[in-house]
């Protein structure tokens, strides 16, 4: 499901390219569109859920389905209470700031505020299932999004003559109309298998308060990490000349994290869960067993995606997108970004392992103060390097090289706050993927449509992509399996 989402991501990031390419309306929507997200990550995926879960399931394990049902319930009726009450005060700040100076990012921020109630309300009806075990709604819910704004965005580019900001309003419409389902396909999906949340408004419960004192400080640490995200994205709109430089950097940044939503977050979403039970369990030996091996495996699957991505990123950005408005001049903006971007592939993946690792153990500090942190030196290396020749393409840079280093200060506290980790295996295991991952580098090198090899080869851009992504699966599945890698055989047994 969360490949088939992922799919139809890019589906949808085709269908901008088509309609609307890198273009100054555009950004508008994708800066309108980054607040209900911050919103969604700072109060639904990320430090609501990642307080929630650990708490949910200690409440179940020690009073059963009836207790845990109130919790929920709880915690449900308080977000919602409150994030609607945020919503109306924004709503009326951003009517008045329209009405005194009219800009296209507020009037699409204003239709668009909505949905963060939503998809926070659907995040931490996703959490309650994945406790459940039961992975297929919550990964289902991006689904509906996808399926809906690409229909918008084709039927209204087709068979409606409109300019880009009215056609972009629509989309921003079909955004609320996708929040509800997916609100209600995990309400449904609850009730299925017994396990009905009714609303509880007794928010001073012992269980209640215990996620909201863990959520305040998580919050901050989240809230570093998104804060980093829409700088990255102002500074790309305000300092970029053209104000493509948002527009640019989402093309860029799906392809680049593609592999990341598929494998890593898929990854780190199943093993959450399983952590928090280990650690509710005092399972010491089991939690370090599941926490290396996850990342491991996500490691093992980050350095070859990285690799593959940036020798591929001409032909798969010019594939991809390069037709209606996008031109080629885009596709090389697009494939600098990309290739920054993918240079931080690994860091991104074991940072949501390690993240997840100190969630669970409920030691919410220590990642906090390192994403706080990072926020200055991110804010530091956007200015020095938006203001080079890379354009846009250096705010993607920033975003690795600050990931890079923050899984760095997360592994120097792991022995002392979560567990004893094997880094010298872990070590070892990377530099397999390495090796393995520049055999594969090589041979697509030789397919390249620049070698000698590639140049010789009378085959169009859709073959040459296919050969060049199944052959270099291949040869890197088979050099590991030379090298003897243990993440491989985990990967095939599951």
């Amino acid at each position: 499901m969360t490949l088939a989402s992922r799919v139809l991501g890019l589906a949808r990031e085709m269908a901008y390219g088509y309609f609307f390419g890198i273009s100054a309306p555009l950004s508008d929507f994708r800066i309108a569109f980054q607040i209900p997200n911050l919103t969604r990550r700072l109060f639904g995926e990320g430090a609501l859920t990642s307080s929630f879960i650990p708490v949910f399931a200690k409440c179940r394990s020690a009073d059963g389905d009836e207790a845990a049902k109130r919790l929920a319930g709880g915690v449900l009726t308080l977000v919602v209470a409150i994030l609607t009450a945020m919503l109306i005060v924004a709503e009326v700040g951003l009517l008045i700031a329209q009405a005194k100076s009219p800009h296209p990012v507020l009037q699409l921020t204003i239709i668009l505020l909505p949905y963060m109630v939503l998809i926070c309300a659907t995040a931490l009806l996703a959490g309650v299932l994945n406790s459940l075990h039961r992975f297929a709604a919550p990964a289902i819910a991006p689904i509906l999004l996808n399926v809906i704004i690409i229909a918008t965005t084709w039927i209204c580019g087709e068979y409606m003559e409109l300019d880009p900001h009215a056609h972009l309003k629509l989309i921003a419409y079909s955004v609320l109309v996708a929040g509800i389902l997916q609100v209600v396909i995990q309400v449904v999906w609850l009730r299925a298998i017994k396990f009905r949340i009714v609303a509880n408004f007794d928010w001073r419960s012992p269980s209640v308060q215990r996620v909201v004192m863990l959520i305040v400080p998580m919050i901050v640490g989240v809230s570093a990490i998104q804060l980093n995200t829409f700088v990255d994205s102002m500074i790309a709109y305000l300092l970029v000349e053209d104000g493509k430089g948002p527009a640019t950097l989402g093309y860029a940044q799906y392809l680049g994290h593609l592999p990341l939503g598929v494998f890593a977050t898929a990854i780190a979403t199943a093993i959450f869960p399983l952590l928090s039970q280990r650690a509710a369990e005092s399972d010491d030996d089991g939690f370090a067993k599941s926490f290396d091996s996850g990342l491991r495996t996500s490691l093992f699957i980050a350095i070859p995606s990285a690799v593959g991505l940036i020798m591929i990123a001409p032909l798969l950005v010019r594939l991809l997108y390069q037709r209606g408005e996008f031109t080629s001049a885009d596709t090389d903006r697009v494939v600098t970004a990309l290739v920054c971007y993918s240079l931080g592939l690994w860091a991104y993946s074991l940072q949501q392992i390690m993240v997840r690792g100190y969630y669970a153990k409920e030691n919410m500090k220590t990642p906090v103060r390192i994403s706080v942190a990072m926020v200055g030196l991110n804010f530091a290396l956007n200015i020095l390097l938006v203001k080079t020749s890379l354009r846009e393409a250096g705010v993607a840079l920033a975003t690795a090289i600050t990931a890079a280093i923050q899984v760095g200060l997360l592994g120097v506290f792991l022995k002392k706050d979560i567990c004893e980790m094997r880094w010298g295996s872990m070590a070892w295991s990377g530099l397999k993927a390495f090796i393995a991952s520049a055999v594969m580098a090589a041979a697509l090198w030789l397919l390249d449509e620049n070698s000698t090899i590639g140049t010789a080869l009378p085959i169009n851009d859709v073959v040459r992509l296919m050969i060049a992504v199944g052959g270099g699966a291949t040869v890197f599945a088979v050099v590991a399996k030379i090298l003897k890698c243990d993440e491989l055989n985990i990967l095939l047994r599951k």
